[in-house]
């Protein structure tokens, strides 16, 4: 013979009240995934509208004029020289910090016209840059990409037509950014930038760019 429990109304209460807790927390669970998506996509087409008006700019540069250029040359080995009998001009920059993104925007074109009204003024036979040329700082740039910046500062500099290379800072590869210190290093020497020397280093050395 079965034997029917019955549940008594103060249980079925706890197991509903369990059960609305859980479908609210689901509810405002979901409410917050969608509110971060559409957050990352307007921050995403922000960004887009904001380097796109950066690009338009880069249009605008002139190449820089030389007399009496000094072409790098580069021997079996991979290693670039500059040989002159002349003063050879190295211009060192560091911490242009581009940041990429639709916060960063007005200060992006303010460092742009910086760098390429000092290569202009001083017609440098190579560029060196020491440390962050991105700046993909997500509370000051509105961006995680990293390589948006990197992308920006080498259009610059190919527009301006001078020899120039980079080490990477802190800020070019932060932990959080999109784009991996190896993947960096691949995209300045995979060959879209004739005028960066930049060179990832052989294999049994530790770090890129070194």
């Amino acid at each position: 013979m079965a034997v029917k429990t019955k549940v008594q109304p103060e249980e079925k209460t706890k197991k509903g009240k369990k059960g609305k807790r859980g479908r609210c927390f689901l509810k405002a669970l979901l409410v917050i995934v969608v509110l971060i998506a559409l957050a990352a996509a307007a921050s995403f087409v922000a960004s887009k509208i904001t380097n796109g008006g950066n690009r338009k700019k880069l249009e605008q540069i002139e190449t820089v004029q030389y007399v009496d250029r000094i072409e790098p040359t580069v021997d079996a080995f991979g290693n670039v020289s500059f040989v002159t009998d002349r003063d050879l001009k190295v211009m060192q920059l560091t911490d242009v910090h581009i940041g990429g993104g639709w916060m960063s925007g007005k200060k992006d074109a303010m460092a742009i016209n910086a760098v390429a009204a000092m290569v202009t003024a001083e017609k440098p036979d190579l560029v060196i840059v020491t440390g962050d040329v991105a700046y993909p700082v997500p509370f000051q740039a509105g961006t995680l990409n990293n390589k948006t910046s990197a992308k920006l500062f080498a259009d610059l500099m190919e527009r301006l037509g001078v020899y120039w290379t980079l080490v990477f800072g802190n800020h070019d590869t932060e932990l959080y950014s999109f784009y991996s210190r190896e993947t960096m290093g691949k995209f300045y020497s995979g060959g879209d930038y004739p005028h960066c020397l930049f060179k990832t280093g052989p294999e049994d050395v530790d770090g890129v760019g070194n």
